[in-house]
């Protein structure tokens, strides 16, 4: 059962950075200068410097250049799909390792030049993204711009737990290197990886199904080559995402069990008009959402913020946090508002007396960092600091939080059958029930999953275990005559020839009116089940 609550809540930010400075300057501190980090703001690193990586592969098992022209002419692709990965990581930089600029994450270039074409996209994302945001008379400055990074550093000692982040609606790579480095500083090894259509005739993302799956599987590929050469700890796994990217972080953890949290920035998935991009997602099923979920974004009505939630409650087995902020932008969930407060840029004049400005905006981005970080420690390494997520929102002038536990999930067939054998059967439809809910165990219960495993267990010779699966199936689908079929072939396997023949009588009265059958299968489904009773007379 889920026990709500909601906060409105207020303390300065410098309340929850001063409980980390003191402990900053002895974890931090080393015979090398403390290093700049003009970026920041207030916000302060953890116990790692940071390091990094871009590693460039191609996934053979998909293709990208077009293997056949209009006339069907045949030409394959060998190569696969480009991938890019940008990796940030735990590190410990040598006395001769420079800090990088961000003209560093501007200028990246693949090794090779079979990867040119995908380098060429990435390049002109990144300049065009972050030096469109400056002066002209400012590109030299924000190059020359120090991170908080340190190309190919050599990595800290010890196994780490990653980070897999997705960016915006063709975001370029490091759209977040903010965070990217503030979460490897605290022990995290964090991914981007590059963002592009389905093939090299589309090169750019749109909103559709098989373009957010096609990202997806990119993620799951870049998981797969930083768990082979990062020191990843390939238990403890998180996956953030901003916008677009809130959607595509969802679907991989839907799809991947062993992610422990999710962080959706400012997610599609939230905003009305645009929910159905995620629900209408390929394997999109809240219930296979299990890992803790952070929804952080603007409130309602911040800079024309239309929210739609139903999404994010419907992920009813997750521990769901669901915290919202005042006098941010949609794009204060990324780096900009840090380079736009060094750099002075100005706001649109429709924005000027709205509350929200390039202070609040860089405020609102470092208040995020803090609690995204917190969330994770809690979630994925389980580790709490001294103030609690819970403290770090009340800080926040105007945030609020929710907070609902996970609820009960369904169990397995598996699982089922040991609950029956050990609380017996009314224990077990009074659990469904209760997971269910409002929703009825008629729309809930997969009792198709429930008729194929007990028919895997009749093979297996185990007749009373796929007896329980098929009675199950058969009272969360009162009217399938389907079920009821099953269910006699159940009641057979155990020797229950009489209950066998009632459940095959109870199948010929509900074929007439039974949905799932086709009007043409409704005289061969009769005929077939006549034939059995027949049988049994």
């Amino acid at each position: 059962m889920r026990h709500p609550y909601r906060r409105a809540l207020t303390l300065p930010l410098i309340f929850l950075l001063a409980s980390a400075a003191s402990a900053y300057q002895s974890r931090i501190d080393s015979p090398q200068q403390t290093p700049s980090r003009p970026l920041w703001g207030e916000l302060l690193p953890g116990r790692y410097r940071v390091g990094f990586r871009t590693i460039f592969r191609f996934d053979t098992s998909r293709t990208w250049r077009r293997s056949r022209d209009y006339m069907g002419n045949f030409s394959p692709d060998p190569d696969g799909r480009p991938v890019q990965l940008n990796v940030w990581y735990p590190a410990i930089p040598q006395p001769n390792d420079r800090q990088m600029t961000l003209g560093t994450y501007l200028d990246e270039a693949a090794p090779a030049a079979a990867f040119a074409p995908l380098t060429s996209i990435m390049r002109q994302r990144n300049q065009a993204n972050w030096e469109s945001s400056v002066p002209p008379a400012e590109l030299p400055a924000l190059r020359a711009t120090s991170t908080y990074a340190w190309t190919e550093a050599r990595p800290a000692p010890g196994r780490f737990p990653a980070v897999l982040y997705f960016g915006g609606l063709n975001a370029d790579m490091n759209s977040n290197a903010v965070l990217s480095e503030f979460l490897a500083s605290h022990g995290y090894v964090v991914a981007s990886i590059s963002l592009i259509g389905r093939a090299s005739t589309q090169t750019s993302q749109s909103r559709s199904p098989s373009d957010l799956d096609a990202s997806v599987r990119d993620m799951e590929f870049a998981w797969a080559v930083i768990g082979a050469e990062f020191n990843t700890d390939r238990t403890r796994l998180a996956v953030l995402g901003h916008s677009l990217g809130g959607v595509e972080a969802l679907m991989f953890a839907m799809r991947n069990g062993n992610v422990s949290a999710v962080v959706g920035l400012d997610g599609t998935y939230g905003f009305k008009g645009s929910t159905g991009v995620l629900t209408d997602s390929w394997g999109y099923d809240p219930r296979n959402m299990r890992a803790a979920f952070l929804d952080l974004r603007r409130a309602q009505g911040q800079q024309e913020a239309d929210l739609d939630l139903a999404p994010v409650r419907s992920f009813r087995y997750a521990d769901l946090t669901m915290v919202t902020m005042v006098g941010m932008h949609h794009s204060d969930f990324t780096s900009f508002p840090m380079v736009a407060r060094r750099f002075g840029i100005p706001i649109l004049p429709k924005y000027a007396n709205t509350g929200w400005n390039r202070d609040t905006a860089q405020r609102g981005y470092q208040q995020a960092a803090q609690i995204i970080v917190e969330f994770l420690n809690e979630h994925v390494t389980n580790e709490r600091s001294d103030v609690s997520l819970q403290e770090m929102v009340r800080g926040i002038q105007g945030a609020t939080l929710a907070h609902f536990d996970a609820g009960p999930a369904m169990p397995s067939p598996e699982e089922a059958i040991a609950i029956v054998n050990d609380r017996g059967v009314e224990a077990l439809k009074a659990l469904m029930v209760r997971v269910c809910g409002k929703q009825g165990v008629t729309s809930c219960v997969d009792a198709d999953v429930l008729n194929s495993k007990g028919y895997e267990l009749l093979g297996q010779h185990r007749g009373n275990d796929a007896l329980v699966l098929f009675e199950i199936a058969a009272w969360s689908r009162p009217l399938s005559a389907n079920a009821q079929d099953s269910l006699a072939d159940g009641y057979a396997a155990v020797g229950n020839s009489e209950s066998a023949r009632k459940a095959i009588q109870r199948a010929i009265q509900l074929v007439p009116g039974d949905p799932g059958i086709g009007a043409q299968s409704k005289a061969s489904f009769l005929a077939e089940e006549k034939r059995r009773l027949d049988q049994m007379r």
